[in-house]
This record gives C-alpha cells, structure tokens and sequence, in this order.
C-alpha cells in the first residue's frame, strides 16, 4: 500500500470511521462535508487524504463498492433491479444502468439473465467436486450476537494481506493484554476477488475483544471494528486456507440460487477454529458465516 508516513500516521482514525460509514450507507446520498466532517478533517484536504489511503479517488471507492455489492445482488437475489438501484444509492434505474454497463460492459438486466451461465462457469472452477471442502450439506441460520474485534488490515492478494495483517493485529493484543480464553479470530474480506482488481482487495484479521477501552496508536494501525447483532449462515471448511475460494463459489453458486435466502448488507465472516501453527493444511477448520435476512 502507497501511503504517506505522515498521512498514514495522523489520519488513520479518521479514515476509518470515514470508510466503515460508507460501506454501511451505501443506499444513501453520500456528502463529502459531513464524511470529512466525520473524519474529522478539512474539506480542502479531504479528497488528498482519501485517495493517499484508498489508491483511488474517493468517488472512485463509493461507485466500485456500490456497483460489485450490487452485482452480488442481481446474481444471487430476486429483488427487482430498480430496487437494488435503490439499495446501493442510486436515484433511478436509467442512472444506475448506465454505471453498471459502464462497470461490467453489459446492464444489470442482461447481467441477471446471464446469472445461470454465471453460476455454471463458479461451478466448473470448483473442479465439479462443489462440496468437497465443506462439512455441512445443510447449514442452519444462527443469530450472532455483536461483537467489538481490534484488526489490522492488509492491502493486495488476500493470501499475502492475510500473512501482513494477523502478525500486525496479535502483537498489539500481546503487548496490550488483549489476549484471553473468550478471543475469536476472524478474518474479513471486503472485496470481492472476481470482481476488484488484486491491488485494491482488502482484508481485515480481526481479534474478538470485550468492552475494554483500546489504546489508540496510529503508528501501529490498529484499529476498532463493532458487527451489529444478525442472522448468518454457517458453513464449516476443512481444508487449507488457499481453497476457500472453492467453497466461496458453491455457496454462492449453487447453494445460495437454490436456498433462495436473502443477503443481508454486511460483510462475511470467516472465523478460524485452530491455526496452521498446531494443525496441517487438510486439517484446518473455518467457519464461513455469509450474512442474511
């Protein structure tokens, strides 16, 4: 990531609250004085400071996030398109459909009729073998209740951001006392590998934390993430880290077209039951919680 020392050591917090209110109001007309008020910055430097950190403009950000949330959307769910027009902050469908064909090349409707031939090419990348990571052939929704993590976050390769980011975010618990028998890990991609070009994926290493107050440090970029109370779910992979792409595209694919659930507006979650430190790869337990209704 091409930060500035300076920029990345005194807006760090800042830049925060800005993106996680953004990825949460993604449905909402998003005004630059209030986000740079939220951030606690001057508008005239605003813009400067969000594409430092973003490696893009900030409308750049706004309109990829809205347009892949909203493929997801059109792939996997039945609401009509003028209602995820809605959803990801677009007035109408003519203005929306215009962003997306120029995002994806084809419309939101051309790109739901082809969803089938979508799903078919998800299913020919699992190797015709969609469940063989998976243990559950039925997963049940669950109710989650909230949870308060610190994280670190790596830029780049999700497989590369999670080697940068977990060392990061386990020595600030170490040398804050975070550590505890009650402490989940959980890792968070927010982007979309299919879709977001590999410099700009990123991926939080979470660690679960209880009501303490957390020391500030912007040196150590550390910082504090809260998932509201919901409903996910469950799915258990075994198996190395590198094939979870795999059970991403069953669950997806073929699982999430023919449950009919639907998706809530939040990220997922992966929360790893034991470490590739004491277990080898074939062993390796996580837990997939796709976010629904």
């Amino acid at each position: 990531m091409n930060v500035r020392p300076k920029t990345e050591k005194h807006y760090l917090t800042g830049i925060n609250k800005v993106i996680q209110y953004i990825d949460s109001h993604l449905d909402e007309n998003l005004d630059i004085n209030q986000l740079a008020s939220l951030g606690c910055y001057s508008p005239f430097h605003f813009h400067r400071i969000m594409r430092a950190w973003l490696n893009e403009s900030l409308g750049s950000y706004v309109t990829r996030t809205r347009l892949e949330y909203a493929s997801q959307l059109l792939r996997h769910g039945s609401e009509p398109v003028t209602d995820i027009a809605l959803r990801v902050g677009y007035e109408n469908l003519s203005s929306f459909s215009k962003a997306f064909k120029k995002r994806f090349v084809i419309s939101p409707v051309e790109y739901r009729q082809h969803r089938t031939v979508l799903l078919m090419t998800e299913n020919v990348l699992i190797n015709n073998n969609p469940m063989k990571y998976l243990i559950e052939s039925s997963p049940k929704i669950k109710t989650i209740k909230a949870k308060r993590m610190i994280y670190a976050q790596g830029q780049g390769a999700y497989l590369e951001s999670y080697q940068k980011a977990w060392p990061q975010v386990s020595a600030y618990a170490l040398k804050h006392h975070l550590f505890g028998p009650d402490n989940e890990y959980i890792g968070i991609g927010l982007d979309n590998p299919s879709l977001t070009e590999t410099e700009n994926l990123r991926y939080n290493a979470c660690i679960t934390i209880g009501k303490e107050s957390v020391p500030e440090d912007p040196e150590e970029q550390i910082k504090v993430l809260e998932i509201p109370e919901g409903n996910y779910v469950i799915f258990t992979h075994r198996g190395p880290y590198e094939e979870l792409k795999n059970s991403y595209h069953y669950i997806y694919g073929q699982w999430l077209y023919e449950s009919k659930v639907k998706l809530r507006n939040q990220y997922c979650l992966q929360r790893y039951l034991n470490s590739f430190e004491t277990a080898l790869p074939e062993e390796l337990l996580t837990e997939i919680m796709i976010p629904v209704v």
